[in-house]
């Protein structure tokens, strides 16, 4: 049961409020911020499957409300998220030398994880009486809160910017969120901040420098994945590999593992990999330090991850569970795993959500990830969602005249494939 009360992550120090959005102004500086997170009074079992399925078996949004942060009775709001398949990628698994699944967030209603969190955070709102959510989004987390909101009858707004990808802007906008352009980050975190300050929306997203991330009550949704994995698998993974931007997921799947640990679940916290295209963490992670400075981009093509700044909970969550951070180079890395997990899997991801593959292979080249490892990777939104990066690589389609020569010579020269 929620109890209330938060924790910063960094230096202890227990909340009794609940509008602390910027993280810990106890342990703050100029260049470090810490996050904070819900605290729970967490129920009494036998450890076993049985009195797990007494306790959480419906699989539902409702079945969670031991493990999510809310005080209010009424029925949650909810768009059947969550219960995403988890399926085992034997041919990538035989090609890397281990026993490989993905976590398949794009069967959620809007086709990706931030649904997890939206769902957490839309009650949240309503349980606040906050006239509306407020969002800073290049796409994903702004679509996926305007369905929430939709389904709630809560206004929303999305502050994003310029430029942002046409598909994801008219997702934003199909569900009756306002969208409003800003010129850049920048703008939109000042615009966000005052309006939580003069008007109390409900922040869905960071509006801060250093970066906390999201919400911190609606991050706690993300832990409903680590339930899940375990109901779904007999023995839990080696490793959990995840591509971050500000790590939300990374640290709610680690909590979701730490609580069923102090329940009596499991015996164990899977290690947590990070994976981020230029890799502010990864750097903070090597040199040992707490304070995570903005880095060089290279123009990565997985715009759902591409950021310079990181996040204290990212860095905390790969230290606390002996996981580790790493970094990729250019966006092969990322096209050419994109490509094999549709091509030898069925999976179409994301470019930010392929990633994930690109990692783990960066990950068993320098011997973290070692042969025969039981590894999740989590595959955070679907490909649908960015055509234009998967069009850049696969060329115009063929055309033939009305004959099945013309066609055996279009497949033999432009496909490699003879028909027999």
């Amino acid at each position: 049961m929620y109890s209330g009360k938060s924790r910063c992550l960094k230096c202890g120090h227990i909340f009794e409020q609940e509008d602390i959005f910027e993280g810990c102004p106890y342990c703050k500086t100029e260049d470090f911020v810490s996050n904070i997170t819900p605290l729970y009074e967490l129920p009494e079992t036998d450890g076993s499957r049985a009195d797990y399925e007494r306790l959480f078996g419906g699989k539902t949004l409702e079945s969670y409300r031991e493990i999510l942060p809310f005080r209010r009775k009424e029925k949650l709001v909810s768009l059947n998220e969550g219960n995403t398949a988890l399926t085992e990628l034997s041919r990538l698994g035989e090609e890397l030398g281990i026993e490989l699944y993905a976590k398949d967030e794009t069967r959620n209603p809007t086709w990706g994880h931030k649904d997890r969190l939206n769902a957490v955070l839309v009650n949240k709102a309503l349980e606040q009486k906050a006239p509306g959510v407020i969002y800073a989004s290049t796409g994903n987390n702004g679509a996926s809160g305007a369905a929430y909101a939709a389904k709630a009858g809560l206004p929303c707004i999305v502050l994003t910017v310029k430029g942002v990808n046409p598909t994801l802007e008219t997702f934003m906008q199909a569900y009756g969120a306002c969208v409003i352009g800003a010129h850049s980050a920048a703008e939109r975190w000042t615009i966000l901040k005052e309006c939580v300050e003069k008007y109390h929306w409900y922040p869905a997203t960071n509006y801060t420098i250093p970066i906390v991330g999201s919400n911190p009550w609606a991050i706690d949704g993300y832990k409903v994945i680590a339930h899940e994995l375990y109901q779904q698998m007999k023995t839990l993974p080696d490793k959990i590999v995840v591509p971050i931007c500000y790590g939300d997921a990374l640290f709610g799947i680690m909590k979701g593992f730490e609580e069923l640990k102090e329940m009596g679940f499991v015996d164990k916290v899977p290690q947590m990999l990070s994976v981020e295209d230029y890799g502010p963490i990864a750097r903070a992670f090597s040199r040992k330090s707490d304070i995570i400075e903005p880095v060089e981009g290279w123009g990565s093509v997985a715009s759902s991850i591409c950021t310079p700044y990181g996040t204290y909970h990212s860095l905390y969550t790969v230290k606390k569970s002996g996981g580790s951070a790493i970094s990729l180079d250019n966006n092969q890395q990322l096209l050419d795993a994109q490509k094999d997990l549709a091509r030898k899997e069925g999976l179409y991801c994301e470019s930010a959500s392929a990633a994930a593959l690109a990692g783990i292979r960066k990950y068993i080249a320098s011997g973290q990830i070692k042969p025969g490892e039981k590894v999740v990777m989590l595959i955070t939104a679907a490909g649908v969602k960015d055509t234009k990066v998967t069009a850049s690589y696969m060329g115009e389609i063929p055309e033939i005249d009305a004959s099945l020569e013309s066609m055996e010579k279009v497949l033999k020269d432009v496909y490699g494939v003879k028909l027999q």
